[in-house]
């Protein structure tokens, strides 16, 4: 993933869910950053999936990098 595509995802997470944490992920030389998404505490990915079939509480947790 380019920088310029990786800020415009943040920005938008931003925007959305405000100044949250960056509360994990997956990088190594081998695996290039391919997903930025929002997750609530129960693990299930609110951004940018749509969440409206998810009946649970949707607090967010963080955003997760992979």
């Amino acid at each position: 993933m380019k920088i310029s595509t990786a800020i415009a995802r943040l920005e938008a997470v931003q925007r959305l869910y405000g100044d949250i944490e960056i509360i994990g992920g997956y990088l190594t030389d081998n695996s290039p950053l391919r997903n930025i998404t929002v997750i609530n505490t129960d693990g299930v990915e609110l951004w940018p999936k749509d969440t409206s079939a998810y009946a649970g509480p949707a607090e967010v947790d963080g955003v997760f990098l992979d």
